[in-house]
């Protein structure tokens, strides 16, 4: 057997840091908990109440449309 996985609510799933961010104050769903990294800033919601499994909503911070292109 492998080593355990470690839950979607304290590491992400991208880069696998611990600076995970609970986005509950902030975004509400019934069915799940919204979910962010502030190390490489992938977004992932996880099922409500649960520690996974994480369906990863963006990858990296979204650019700035005001200096993409500059």
């Amino acid at each position: 057997m492998g080593a355990p996985m470690a839950s979607a609510r304290t590491a992400c799933p991208q880069c696998h840091g611990s600076g995970v961010v609970d986005l509950m104050d902030l975004l509400y769903s019934p069915q799940v908990d919204y979910l962010r990294c502030s190390s490489c800033g992938c977004w992932w919601t996880v099922p409500k109440n649960t520690d996974g499994p994480a369906t990863r909503c963006s990858f990296g911070t979204p650019a700035n449309p005001k200096t993409a292109g500059a």
